[in-house]
């Protein structure tokens, strides 16, 4: 019988920072002798009977000698007996898998490739960017320059520092939310603690307090997907102003219309920062005939701006700039309702917005 190592995804070098994983499709898969007792089976079956047929170990690169049998799960399938290892391959290691009652000729073998060596990864940006945050601020958003390791210990690792140099206790919300190459991480304070009359925030209390300095400490130990840490800690220090609780309201905006026949720049000044990533997916703006006008769009000094410079020159008419309903501002107040709701007194949801303006 021969053993067949499912694996061809694993014959690449992976690309930049990618961590040495089970990658998709990766199995172990033996066919079943027909006497054997799991002959007619489907579906899962226990470790110890699948271990009595085959096993796999990692090989010891002095010694030649194969390891203890790796933990996973066995299955039959279509008359084939597989084995799906439960943890992380490691690059470089080499894994075999082999015949429990005959461990000298029945074997397959499998190298998994060294990962490529990157620069260590750094903070790029922390949002929002600027120092004055309202004091029921929702999220950071932390840019990485690679991307980083997921891992539920970065919630006890990133600390908020107080005003009196002690770390608050468990502001965070523990779920990781991270972009698709797990270079953004959003991390969004606990809503209990941040929502008024909530448990949580009467027993622990809010985790800003107006009128108090903080800091965002980011450590070195945190480890990028290729397992090294960042190439240095980051420190973000955050003044905490007056709580903001209202509906986000665009007649607070200022619109500065560009110059008619030229690539000049749309500009938007806003009373107070804006949540820049939601802003850049709701806003459009669109021209005289109703067709979306391209260009290159851009979040101002603290968050506090906007700014457009279409592809082709502006023709003189009216235009009109769409705000969606998800734009929200740092405390999560949307233009469709206030973070913070009374349901017996909810007023009906404000929908997409527009706002025109005239280039001559």
């Amino acid at each position: 019988m021969m053993i067949t190592m499912m694996a061809a995804l694993l014959i690449a070098m992976p690309p930049v920072f990618q961590p040495v994983d089970n990658f998709p499709g990766f199995e172990v898969r033996l066919p079943l002798d027909p006497a054997s007792p799991l002959k007619g089976r489907q579906g899962l079956v226990s470790y110890d009977d699948g271990e009595k047929v085959f096993f796999v170990g990692v090989i010891n690169d002095a010694t030649g000698k194969i390891g203890a049998p790796l933990f996973g799960k066995y299955l039959v399938r279509k008359g084939d007996l597989v084995f799906i290892p439960s943890q992380p391959f490691s690059g470089g290691k080499t894994y075999r898998a082999i015949c429990s009652n005959n461990q000298e000729k029945e074997f397959s073998q499998l190298k998994i490739p060294t990962p490529v060596m990157q620069d260590a990864v750094k903070v790029l940006k922390v949002y929002p960017t600027t120092e004055r945050v309202p004091a029921n601020l929702l999220k950071f958003t932390i840019i990485f320059s690679g991307p980083m390791r997921q891992s539920k210990t970065i919630f006890d690792s990133i600390e908020l520092i107080g005003p009196d140099g002690k770390t608050v206790d468990d502001p965070w919300r523990r779920t990781e939310l991270w972009n698709d190459n797990d270079t953004r991480l959003t991390l969004w304070f606990h809503p209990g603690r941040v929502k008024l009359g909530v448990n949580l925030r009467e027993q622990l209390g809010p985790p800003l307090e107006p009128g108090k300095t903080y800091t965002l400490r980011i450590p070195q130990e945190l480890l990028d997907a290729s397992g090294n840490r960042l190439s240095n800690g980051f420190e973000k220090k955050i003044i905490a102003g007056d709580e903001i609780r209202g509906r986000l309201d665009v007649n607070h905006w200022k619109v500065m219309p560009p110059l008619g026949l030229s690539k000049s720049t749309l500009i938007i000044n806003f009373p107070y920062a804006i949540d820049s990533y939601l802003f850049a997916r709701e806003v459009k703006v669109s021209g005289p005939t109703g067709k979306i006008i391209t260009g290159k769009a851009s979040m101002g000094l603290e968050e506090k701006s906007w700014q457009f410079i279409p592809d082709e020159p502006w023709q003189p008419g009216e235009f009109v700039i769409h705000v969606g309903s998800e734009v929200a501002d740092l405390s999560g107040n949307t233009i469709s309702r206030p973070f913070e709701v009374n349901l017996e007194t909810l007023e009906p949801l404000a929908g997409a917005q527009k706002l025109k303006f005239l280039v001559k």
